[in-house]
């Protein structure tokens, strides 16, 4: 594929993994704002218009149908535009069908959702498979990122990743999942303000289960197991993969954003739930999703030889 095309096709992808973003953090202040309704029980019409009705609730949820709408559409062109340049390395081809299908399935929930209510549980999927489609399409554009500087196509240089470390990568993925999942049903129940104060629950250590407060309580204690297990993620990649310093410092940044999510869930408990509070944590949640899953994925394949490696290794 020509340069000029494929650093073409890669700024495409960055303002679709841009957009995504964009539209997950939209997601979130549409649920704050309780504007999910602002358009009343219709979709894709807003209060049986073309445009949005009187009232800030109507404007909010408008707009973030007319961002997801865009954004869909961007995915699709960078999506089959790849498709149709890339044969190999397979990985694009992958992560351009895992993003784009995880558009289609967030965005036939979100119309399910207006139309008839649905459960917490079902409102914490619909963030989950926001993130799966930000992930594919973010992945997406570093394999371009990692095309666009290795001129001589596909080759990659050997270095393995060890089994052990492999799976434990991934094993932290699935589980930050899980928290991810857990913390937005939370979320959805009601059930953010159940604990009063921080650290502590209600002035105590251990508050037991009971109510709301078993929901909120689980997920603090989910928390502090992600930081320990990513703070041995962060020793093992650095221990294991000093061959692969892409690696390393994805897994040194995945240990900041884990605190700087602890951080900002103190935060949230100490203003209330605020607006700015709410929209921070979510911000960095799904950032550390996008890192670990390029973690995960880079267990699993070599790195990309740079053109200048490859012509010093050829003479």
């Amino acid at each position: 594929m020509e340069r000029h095309a494929l650093r073409t096709l890669r700024r495409w992808t960055d303002t679709a993994t841009v957009g995504l973003y964009v539209v997950i953090l939209l997601g979130f202040l549409d649920t704050f704002t309780l504007s999910a309704e602002g358009c009343g029980a219709e979709w894709p019409l807003c209060d049986g218009g073309v445009t949005p009705g009187p009232g800030l609730k109507s404007a909010v949820e408008y707009g973030h149908r007319a961002v997801t709408g865009l954004v869909a559409v961007l995915v699709v062109v960078v999506v089959v535009s790849a498709w149709r340049r890339f044969s190999q390395p397979r990985q694009v081809r992958w992560f351009g069908a895992i993003g784009l299908g995880f558009v289609a399935i967030q965005s036939a929930l979100g119309a399910a959702a207006v139309l008839h209510p649905e459960s917490a549980p079902i409102l914490a999927l619909h963030f989950g498979f926001s993130l799966l489609a930000l992930g594919g399409i973010a992945l997406m554009d570093v394999t371009l990122r990692q095309l666009e500087r290795s001129q001589t196509g596909w080759t990659f240089r050997q270095r393995d990743i060890a089994p052990a470390l492999r799976r434990y990568i991934w094993l932290v993925l699935a589980y930050t999942m899980a928290l991810i999942y857990w913390g937005t049903y939370v979320s959805h129940r009601g059930a953010g303000t159940a604990c009063q104060g921080w650290p502590l629950c209600n002035g105590q250590v251990w508050p037991g289960f009971h109510g709301l407060e078993t929901l909120i309580f689980i997920h603090r204690l989910g928390a502090l197991m992600e930081a320990l297990l990513v703070t041995v993620l962060a020793w093992a990649v650095r221990r294991g993969s000093r061959q692969r310093p892409d690696m390393t410092r994805a897994a040194h940044g995945t240990l900041i954003l884990v605190g700087m999510q602890i951080v900002s869930g103190a935060y949230l408990i100490l203003s209330n739930l605020s607006l700015p509070a709410e929209i921070l944590h979510v911000a960095i949640v799904t950032v550390l999703f996008i890192m670990l899953s390029y973690l995960a994925i880079q267990s699993l394949h070599n790195e990309p030889l740079p053109h200048a490696e490859l012509q010093t290794s050829v003479e």
